[in-house]
């Protein structure tokens, strides 16, 4: 992608209409204010911005852009209604050198907006930014103007980018709640069960989920560059690395099951429910860090609805797959499986996941080089030594979940129920923030790509406000009707009483954690994993996990107490993650 400021002569702005007339006489172009626009050669109407000499951003409208090749297949020049404009022409410094006049010489006969055809075309006007929202959504919730400080602008771009993993990451919630729901009405040991194995799996595929942050930081990078034809060549070495690394994985944990499930419990009636359930999620380890290695890819392409898209056929596939397997369909002698039938239909939907995110790959993604370049060496160490500290990160956080898990089952099965459904509900309301966290890491990698530090250094604060307002009126819920939201995952009633005030907790602390996972994510998409790592490490490993020990094993402090420290743990991380975004040291990281 070619990139340049080049000096526009523009119309007349006016600041109070949604659109300027089109049959409207075109002002003298003298009398026309000065635009240095930025245009990239992949643009399109939508997202070619422009800012005045006087420093107000604007927008253009019915912009059409048409490259011109040249012997390295980049554009020199861009094409405004019939007007040829050069890449790399008049700058701001220029127009001062000629006397104010930026359109003196060689340009001043080719810049100019030609008068409006009878069909209106062929013609590009300028408006004030806070347009009219081009989203139905921000427009039904009243969202016109911007959102706390944050440009209306800012706030499309965000809703684009965000919304659709955002949906996502919803669906995904849904699923686990419908999940827990439906082993719920099983019995609380079998809750218990589901918690203990779907935490080893996690640990098990933690590694794997780190490549994530690495495609993305990678193929934004690449894009933001210009180089899209080579965007989705990290994808190709993260599905090699998922197979080649995942296969063996979930082989030795699905021979060592009753080992790893008995380190963690020694209820009975927990590990006999537990060990195959285990089994069956296991199946599905290499088709998870597939999964994930598409999301990385779609977000840093601008495409996040194909991931919503693929997961809600997903969950559909899980939902109904699983209620067959775990109740039983007499009708057409599928007998009634229990606790398995739920992990075998969770694992059975992520293969399908792949699938489709396959066949995606091949219709939306092969000019970008899916399936048909071969990665280099250069490209695997790149994207190991961006995936590795995410992905010892997830699974020295999941071996945390782990011991976390071992701690509470010293206080009781009811407890390490009420745990298991608090982590799913927790998940509600913060996986949204993970999406607006995602969408500020692809924004600010694509603008680190093409040059824009102030641009790329501006998306997380912006993104963090939107987050922060929209989980207050979420977690709200949670601090008023708590046991309202138990009674539909636990039956039992000293499990709800003892999970009541930490769900309150969560609550109280989820705007911290919208802040902590949008820093979080924006420091990984422009690449700066091994500092996030030695934070999430450092607070789990060095101050949650021994203080929970000794506080539960030798003082005997309840899960309130537990359950608040972690929380806690949480809110640190937010605060070190903000000031190590502000320090700015992830500006000077190289992604090649």
């Amino acid at each position: 992608m070619m990139s340049g400021s080049i000096a526009i002569a523009a119309p007349r702005i006016a600041p109070s209409a949604s659109r300027l007339d089109r049959n409207r006489r075109q002002a003298p172009l003298a009398a026309r204010p000065v635009v240095i626009c930025q245009i990239y050669s992949d643009s399109s109407s939508r997202d070619v911005t422009s800012r005045a000499l006087n420093g107000r951003r604007l927008r253009w409208v019915s912009v059409r852009t048409t490259p011109v090749s040249n012997a390295k297949s980049r554009s020199e020049s861009v094409r405004i209604g019939s007007a040829s404009i050069p890449i790399g022409g008049t700058s701001p410094s220029d127009a001062d050198a000629s006397g104010g006049d930026p359109f003196a010489g060689d340009l001043a006969e080719d810049v100019g907006t030609p008068p409006p055809r009878e069909d209106g075309s062929g013609n590009s006007t300028l408006e004030d930014i806070a347009p009219e929202p081009k989203s139905k959504f921000l427009r039904s919730i009243g969202i016109t103007n911007g959102v706390l400080g944050v440009s209306q602008d800012r706030v499309e771009m965000v809703a684009k980018q965000a919304l659709p993993v955002m949906g996502g990451m919803a669906s995904q919630n849904v699923l686990n709640l419908a999940d827990s729901a439906m082993v719920g009405r099983l019995g609380t040991a079998c809750v218990a069960a589901v918690g203990i194995s779907s935490t080893l799996n996690f640990q098990c595929q933690a590694a794997l989920q780190g490549i994530s942050s690495g495609v993305q930081a990678m193929s934004s990078r690449r894009i933001g560059e210009g180089k899209s034809s080579v965007a989705a060549v990290p994808l190709n070495a993260a599905l090699m690395l998922c197979l080649l690394f995942g296969i063996p994985m979930a082989t030795w944990a699905y021979t060592n099951a009753p080992m790893l499930v008995d380190r963690l419990t020694a209820d009975p009636e927990v590990i006999k429910h537990a060990v195959p359930y285990l089994q069956a999620r296991l199946a599905a380890v290499p088709a998870v860090g597939i999964n994930f290695a598409f999301r990385g890819f779609w977000n840093a392409a601008q495409q996040p609805q194909i991931y919503m898209n693929t997961l809600l056929i997903m969950h559909a596939v899980n939902i109904g797959l699983s209620l067959a397997l775990i109740f039983g369909v007499p009708a057409l002698g599928v007998p009634a499986m229990g606790v398995v039938g739920a992990g075998i239909g969770t694992s059975f939907s992520v293969w399908v996941g792949s699938a489709l995110y396959l066949r995606m790959g091949f219709q939306r993604a092969k000019h970008m080089g899916f399936g048909c370049c071969f990665p280099s060496a250069n490209d695997f160490k790149v994207l190991l030594k961006q995936a590795a500290p995410t992905s010892g990160t997830n699974l020295l956080f999941a071996t945390g979940m782990a011991a976390m898990y071992w701690i509470v089952g010293q206080l009781g099965t009811a407890e390490t129920a009420a745990v298991n459904v608090l982590i799913n509900l927790m998940l509600t309301l913060v996986l949204p923030c993970m999406g607006m966290g995602l969408a500020a890491g692809a924004l600010s990698g694509r603008a680190l790509g093409r040059g824009d530090v102030d641009d790329a250094t501006q998306w997380p604060w912006d993104v963090a406000k939107l987050t922060a307002a929209l989980m207050f009126g979420v977690g709200l819920i949670a601090v008023l009707i708590p046991e309202v939201l138990l009674k539909v995952f636990l039956t039992n009633e000293d499990a709800i009483r003892v999970a009541t005030w930490p769900l309150r907790f969560t609550g109280i602390t989820v705007a911290g954690d919208a802040l902590s996972l949008t820093m979080q994510n924006a420091l990984l998409g422009v690449g700066d994993a091994a500092r996030v790592a030695m934070v999430s490490i450092g607070t789990q490993w060095l101050l949650f996990l021994p203080v929970a020990y000794f506080g539960v094993t030798r003082f005997g402090f309840d899960l309130n107490w537990m359950w608040g420290l972690y929380v806690g743990q949480r809110v640190l991380q937010a605060v070190i993650y903000a000031a190590m975004w502000r320090d700015g040291k992830w500006r000077r990281i190289k992604l090649s």
